[in-house]
């Protein structure tokens, strides 16, 4: 899948029409645990409900990741067998989300 980026007032909510025109059938989303609480985190979880996707939450992100921290998020993604991920939040929830497509932890 390729990445989108889009920019402008009330776009957060088209992240599950984004999502189904790129062919994703289970989503990771990756979102630290306050941002979660906060509108946003909000509005990206309705709009992945209202787009009927089939989707878990990473939420349990560290302010500094660790080896540890990204293994874990590996082994929730290689677990849940997902097919697109989406990060929402700032540079360790990014970090975090990348780390989990790369490391094999498939045994």
């Amino acid at each position: 899948m390729a990445s989108n980026c889009r920019f402008g007032h009330g776009i957060t909510h088209e992240v599950g029409m984004d999502l189904i025109d790129l062919g994703a059938k289970r989503v990771l989303l990756v979102i630290d645990a306050a941002v979660r609480a906060l509108p946003t985190g909000a509005v990206v979880q309705q709009a992945l409900q209202d787009s009927k996707l089939d989707f878990a939450v990473f939420d349990q992100i560290e302010i500094e990741p660790t080896d540890g921290s990204f293994l874990a998020a590996a082994k929730f993604a290689t677990d849940g067998e997902f097919d697109a991920i989406v990060a929402v939040g700032g540079g360790s929830t990014l970090d975090t989300a990348k780390a989990a497509t790369c490391f094999d932890v498939s045994g």
